[in-house]
């Protein structure tokens, strides 16, 4: 059933907006001593898909200062070290879209800190109520030359993991 409806999904052109507030992205954190999360739902995105040539773009824009680690401290200490009073958005862009089975690879440049770099993340989708997509990637923040913070003279670690999830209802 699954199938036949993500088949019917592809099978005509459409452009939808996300449904933001059942969207999230998420960072994880690392440190020797401990680890955080920090979420946003503060999620803008647009996605447009042409069933007819089979193919689409996904843009999303997420403000820094949306981020809630659930400690103030931090996240404003992250507003500082990622400079978001000059580079207050994370950006990403696709340039690539392709279906594999029940899932999709999203090629595509992310924008963070005034650096704009190329990744890539294969995202799963449930289409059993609405229309939702999951996945990850990792970034190294010395990638995007954003300093990374010390605490009791030990950095963060330089790689964060981001997860991701788009839902329409």
């Amino acid at each position: 059933m699954n199938r036949l409806l993500l088949i019917l999904l592809i099978s005509v052109s459409f452009a939808q907006k996300i449904d933001i507030s059942s969207s999230e992205i998420k960072y994880y954190g690392n440190h020797f001593l401990h680890s955080w999360i920090g979420i946003s739902s503060e999620v803008k995105s647009t996605v447009i898909y042409d069933g007819l040539k089979k193919n689409g773009s996904v843009s999303i824009k997420v403000p820094l200062s949306s981020f809630d680690s659930k400690v103030s401290s931090r996240d404003s200490n992250m507003l500082f070290y990622t400079d978001a009073i000059d580079y207050p958005n994370v950006k990403f862009k696709s340039t690539e879209i392709s279906m594999i089975n029940d899932s999709v690879r999203v090629v595509g440049n992310l924008s963070f800190h005034g650096i704009t770099k190329s990744i890539s993340t294969k995202a799963s989708i449930n289409t059993s109520n609405g229309f939702k997509v999951q996945g990850s990637f990792i970034i190294k923040l010395s990638d995007y030359n954003v300093p990374r913070p010390t605490f009791m003279f030990i950095k963060i670690d330089d790689q964060i993991r981001i997860e991701y999830t788009f839902q329409t209802n």
